[in-house]
């Protein structure tokens, strides 16, 4: 099934076209993504490896869930469905944390926080997306990105967000 995307400008405004996943997005045109740390009510926060499978950034890590919102679906919704496809996990809340542009990725991204309760051990991996998982204390975070491959854009998030 492909993948179909709204159109946006630099400014999010939606254009009145739809991308598909795979084709050239115009220039000066965006997608929206959205990235979901997660947190269990105890701090500790999940990091899941991308499978080895994956044909842009196998192995690296990522905080939690994410990927692209699809044509039609908006931000928080899209966040609660990768985070649900990615990690079987279903958040107690969720808030947006910060709302950032990526020029050369040609992308919107929203980075969201969800807590989560229950047993850790419930992490579901969603076949050829991911393949392990660890969660984290705070305090094993600055260590945990500096030694392990994971986004730029999530690093910058983290460090602002942990301090």
């Amino acid at each position: 099934m492909t993948e179909v995307w709204n159109a946006y400008d630099l400014n999010r405004s939606q254009l009145p076209h739809l991308l598909i996943r795979g084709e050239k997005i115009p220039e000066g045109q965006f997608h929206l993504c959205v990235n979901v740390l997660v947190r269990h009510q105890d701090g500790d926060f999940l990091c899941m490896r991308r499978s080895a499978n994956k044909s842009l950034y196998p192995g690296y890590y990522e905080f939690g869930a994410g990927g692209s919102v699809l044509a039609g679906e908006d931000s928080q919704t899209a966040a609660l469905r990768e985070l649900e496809e990615e990690t079987g996990l279903v958040p107690d809340s969720i808030r947006l944390l910060e709302q950032v542009c990526s020029v050369e990725d040609q992308c919107h991204f929203d980075f969201y926080e969800a807590v989560v309760s229950g047993d850790k051990s419930q992490v579901c991996y969603q076949v050829g997306e991911t393949d392990a998982h660890i969660w984290l204390a705070l305090r094993e975070i600055p260590a945990f990105i500096e030694s392990h491959p994971c986004f730029q854009s999530q690093k910058r998030i983290l460090q602002r967000w942990i301090g």
